[in-house]
C-alpha cells in the first residue's frame, strides 16, 4: 500500500519541477529591444582636422592727425560712424588765421597783377609809337611775370592753409566702430600722431593658419565648415596664400564672410580636409558601439534580429564614418544598441 503513494508523490514533484523550470525560462527570455535605425548610404568623404582661426576685419586702422593742434574733442569707444563722419576735432583758431593771411596775400597780389598788366599795356603803346624806351618795356614785362609767379605761390599757400583747416576735423575714411581712443582732449597733437583706432565690422574675413602640406587639398571656392560657441556655418575659401612661413611651415587661408556672421576677433574652428575624398558606404558616427576595445555595428536582419559586425572603419569625417564591411541600404541601429546581444530580437521604432 505504500508503493503507490511514493509513485504519486514523485509524479507530483516532477510536475512541480517542470512548472518551475518553465517559469524560470520564461523569466529569463530577453524581450525585443526598442531601437532606431538609419540606412547606410554611399557618400564622398574626406578626412579632416579642426584648425583654429580668427575673424578679422578688412579695415582696421589707427587714424592719425594730419595737422598740428590741440585736441578739443574725440568720439567715445564703441561709437559707430559712417565714412566722412568726424572722429575728432582739433583747435582750429590758428589755422583759421593762416587761411585769412593766405587769402589776404592772394588778394594783394591779384590787385598788383592788375596794375602791372595796365602798366605793361601803357609801355607797350609808348614803345610802339617810339615814345618810350625798350628797357622800360622789358622792366614792365619782368615785373608783371614776377607778380604772376608770386600770385601762384600765394594761391598754393592758401590751398595748403585751407587743407590744414579742413584736416583739423579728423574724419572717418570708412564706416565702422571706434574701438580705442589713443589721445585725450587737451593734448597737443603733432603731424602723424594716432588719435583713434577705427575697425570696420561690416567687412570681415576668417583667417586660418594651416600646415603647408594641406594647401593641395584646399581649393579657392571650396566650402568649409566653421564653428564657434555651438554655432556652425559654411564659408567659401577666398584665397590660399601661396607663401609659407619658413619657421612654422604654415600658410594662411582666407574665408569670405558677411556682416553679422561672426564678431571681429572671435575665435573659430575651421574644418580643413587632410586627404583626397573617399567614396564609400557610410553611417552616422553615433552608430558605432565601443565594447572590449572593438568598434561594433548592429545590423537589423530580415527576421528582425540584431547582427553584430566588427566595423572596418575607413575614415571618420565629422559626424559620419565610412565602413568597408557593410552594404548600401543596410539598416544599421543608431539608438538602443548599447546593451544588445548578437541575435537578439528588436523592434524598430517608427520615426515621428
Amino acid at each position: 500500500m505504500k508503493a503507490p503513494r511514493m509513485t504519486t508523490n514523485r509524479l507530483y514533484f516532477a510536475c512541480l519541477l517542470l512548472l518551475l523550470a518553465g517559469s524560470v525560462q520564461a523569466q529569463y527570455e530577453m524581450p525585443p529591444a526598442q531601437v532606431d535605425v538609419v540606412t547606410a548610404e554611399i557618400r564622398q568623404l574626406a578626412a579632416t582636422l579642426d584648425a583654429p582661426g580668427s575673424v578679422v576685419s578688412l579695415a582696421d586702422a589707427r587714424i592719425s592727425a594730419e595737422t598740428e593742434g590741440v585736441l578739443r574733442s574725440v568720439l567715445q569707444v564703441g561709437d559707430q560712424v559712417v565714412a566722412g563722419d568726424i572722429l575728432a576735432q582739433l583747435d582750429s583758431r590758428l589755422l583759421e588765421v593762416a587761411v585769412t593771411q593766405a587769402q589776404a596775400a592772394v588778394d594783394r597780389l591779384q590787385a598788383e597783377l592788375v596794375w602791372r598788366e595796365r602798366e605793361l599795356e601803357r609801355n607797350q603803346g609808348l614803345a610802339a609809337s617810339k615814345s618810350g624806351s625798350e628797357s622800360l618795356l622789358d622792366e614792365s614785362l619782368a615785373w608783371r611775370d614776377r607778380v604772376k609767379h608770386q600770385l601762384t605761390d600765394a594761391q598754393a599757400q592758401l590751398t595748403r592753409a585751407e587743407g590744414d583747416l579742413a584736416r583739423a576735423s579728423i574724419r572717418a575714411p570708412f564706416a565702422g566702430h571706434v574701438v580705442e581712443r589713443l589721445a585725450t582732449p587737451g593734448e597737443y597733437l603733432t603731424l602723424g600722431e594716432d588719435v583713434v583706432r577705427l575697425v570696420s565690422t561690416g567687412r570681415i574675413e576668417i583667417s586660418v593658419p594651416a600646415p603647408i602640406h594641406l594647401a593641395r587639398f584646399v581649393a579657392v571656392g571650396a566650402e568649409l565648415e566653421v564653428s564657434s560657441d555651438g554655432r556652425r556655418r559654411t564659408h567659401a575659401v577666398r584665397s590660399v596664400v601661396p607663401v609659407g612661413d619658413a619657421v612654422s611651415r604654415m600658410i594662411e587661408i582666407r574665408l569670405a564672410a558677411g556682416p553679422g556672421d561672426w564678431m571681429v576677433g572671435q575665435p573659430v574652428q575651421v574644418r580643413l580636409p587632410t586627404a583626397d575624398p573617399v567614396t564609400a558606404v557610410s553611417v552616422p558616427r553615433d552608430a558605432l558601439v565601443q565594447r572590449g576595445g572593438q568598434q561594433l555595428l548592429y545590423r537589423v536582419n530580415s527576421d528582425n534580429t540584431a547582427e553584430q559586425i566588427e566595423a572596418d572603419v575607413l575614415v571618420t569625417v565629422g559626424s559620419r564614418v565610412a565602413v568597408a564591411n557593410i552594404e548600401e541600404g543596410d539598416q544599421i541601429i543608431i539608438r538602443g544598441a548599447e546593451r544588445l546581444s548578437p541575435g537578439q530580437s528588436v523592434v524598430v521604432r517608427e520615426r515621428p
